[in-house]
């Protein structure tokens, strides 16, 4: 079957999306956004102070 035999799929759409979907892309970035700063709290958290000035003298720089 050759591409132009294929019906072209319609894409679902977000909840939202027909009214331009703002409200939920904001709150969806802003859950993520939430989500990320708790992820830094955790790892923060976790990593002891020794830990922290390992991972700081093992940063790789340069594409190395």
């Amino acid at each position: 079957m050759s591409d132009k035999e294929r019906e072209p799929v319609e894409r679902a759409r977000p909840a939202g999306a027909a009214d331009g979907g703002v409200d939920d892309t904001d709150a969806a970035r802003e859950s993520a956004e939430n989500l990320l700063r708790a992820a830094d709290d955790v790892i923060a958290r976790a990593l002891s102070r020794d830990s922290e000035r390992f991972l700081q003298a093992t940063r790789q720089a340069g594409g190395q």
